[in-house]
């Protein structure tokens, strides 16, 4: 398993609380069609922070999705993705040692 980690800076915090279900709404079943997708989680620190990591199966499944995480995500989200402001600012691929799922 190898686990995307896109990392946002400054994102405006208020912004992304009160739209958060709507960018999910339109995120999430466009992501879980990507191959190998297996979950994600979406993290948000009170100055603005965001790790986004996507676990999929595989170091080829992951970089087949990078299209989709480079234009089809921002243009899907429109008017959303302009209101959160922040700017991504890494993105790396870890190899997954240990998953704990309840």
């Amino acid at each position: 398993m190898v686990a995307r980690v896109a990392s946002f800076d400054s994102l405006n915090v208020e912004a992304a609380r009160r739209t958060n279900g709507e960018g999910e709404a339109i995120i999430r079943p466009l992501i879980s069609t990507l191959e190998g997708f297996q979950s994600s989680l979406d993290l948000l620190s009170a100055d603005g922070k965001v790790p986004s990591i996507t676990i999929f199966g595989s170091e080829a499944n992951a970089q087949a999705a990078e299209a989709t995480f480079d234009e089809k995500i921002p243009q899907l989200l429109g008017d959303l993705f302009e209101d959160w402001v922040g700017h991504r600012v890494s993105v790396d691929h870890y190899e997954v040692l240990a998953r704990t799922d309840t």
